[in-house]
């Protein structure tokens, strides 16, 4: 049976002469792949459907024996292309989608990775601020996403609020903030720890609160910059595995 879905095209090759395998994100499925056959040479079944960074709204349905499948058309819904014309903006966005195809997202996680890489699609092809900070709020935000929602603005020992003191500590393993006041009195955090100064957990916190809309707005100082690419990266591997090396995300 056909359901009729919309998917944005994350990547695109040939298999045969005229046929065309896709790798796909949609809500309900996730990443996968499918088989677009006919589709270099259709004229009417995929008219502007089967280029990367294209939103459509493909019918999908099976092969006979159910072992993969198919898309049988499809409807360009929008293909950015203020991102297109962008090499700028062409990398930031292939970048977010190197790293949502390195996590392997599946059914789970499908709904909202869909709805985060189509925010950030969204808001890469209407903005003309600076951007070379959105690859770390995008992994950021993803992070969060999938579940890992640590309390920056309290310390996870004694509960006191995030303060203008000086001498806070990140915790990567449990995601927990520890204060001055606890450190010295003799609780360390176990695991993977890194010092942390309040602009940089309230900066985390906006970034956990924040959608893709409110990034071009942001305005960091360089301290807080570096320690907020710093802590994203320590956390993006210790919780998903993955670390930006050489223009790939590797397994670590």
């Amino acid at each position: 049976m056909s359901v009729t879905e919309k998917a944005l095209v994350l990547k695109v090759g040939r298999f045969r002469e005229a046929d065309v395998w896709v790798k796909l994100l949609t809500a309900s499925r996730g990443i996968f792949n499918a088989f677009a056959f006919g589709g270099s040479r259709s004229r009417r079944r995929f008219v502007g459907c089967l280029d990367p960074l294209s939103h459509v709204l493909f019918t999908i349905g099976e092969s006979r024996r159910s072992d993969y499948i198919v898309l049988e058309e499809g409807s360009l819904l929008y293909n950015y292309p203020t991102i297109r014309q962008n090499p700028i903006k062409t990398g930031i966005a292939v970048n977010c989608i190197k790293f949502v195809e390195a996590v392997e997202v599946g059914p789970f996680d499908g709904k909202e990775t869909y709805s985060l890489l189509l925010e950030t699609m969204k808001m890469l092809d209407s903005s003309d601020g600076a951007l070379d900070f959105i690859p770390w709020l995008f992994r950021a935000k993803f992070t969060f996403e999938m579940g890992f929602l640590p309390d920056f603005l309290h310390c996870g020992c004694c509960g006191s609020f995030v303060c203008t003191k000086k001498g806070f500590q990140f915790g990567i393993e449990k995601g927990q903030v520890a204060c001055p006041t606890c450190l010295s009195g003799g609780k360390p955090l176990d695991g993977l720890a890194r010092p942390i100064s309040t602009g940089t957990l309230r900066a985390l916190d906006w970034i956990q609160q924040s959608s893709p809309a409110d990034w071009i707005s942001v305005g960091m100082d360089s301290k807080v910059r570096r320690q907020v690419s710093q802590l994203v990266e320590l956390f993006v591997a210790y919780h998903l595995g993955l670390s930006w090396e050489n223009g790939m995300y590797k397994k670590v």
